[in-house]
């Protein structure tokens, strides 16, 4: 009993922390919008001086990092598939190479989210 006390305590945890990683990262994204609208102005004002990418990187490695502590905790086949879907997401937004390694990661997630439609058990939590 006391182990599904510390569960519940630990998803609530990561659940805050990609929340607050999501509102921060909006913020982000408005300053950054309000930095473009400077330049295109001709005014040369830089809010944030990290380069989007960067930031981004740094947002979706913790996103991915707080679902890997869930992984841990939960040990469903459906924390793992998020796990999965959001490195190759990352993987995709940040390193976007060429076609085929876009068209790959397309195929890839498409097969996670089958895999997790189809194959995988829901458990009626009514």
């Amino acid at each position: 009993m006391k182990s599904s006390k510390v569960i519940i305590y630990l998803d609530k945890i990561t659940n805050v922390f990609e929340i607050i990683i999501a509102i921060l990262l909006l913020v982000v994204i408005a300053i950054k919008l309000f930095d473009k609208i400077f330049e295109i102005s001709g005014v040369q004002i830089q809010i944030i001086s990290m380069e989007f990418e960067r930031i981004l990187s740094v947002s979706l490695t913790l996103v991915i990092g707080a679902e890997f502590v869930k992984m841990l905790y939960k040990h469903t086949p459906d924390t793992v598939i998020d796990v999965l879907l959001f490195a190759i997401a990352r993987q995709m937004v940040l390193y976007h190479e060429n076609t085929i390694h876009l068209v790959g990661g397309v195929v890839a997630i498409a097969g996670l989210f089958a895999t997790k439609r189809f194959l995988i058990e829901k458990k009626d939590d009514g």
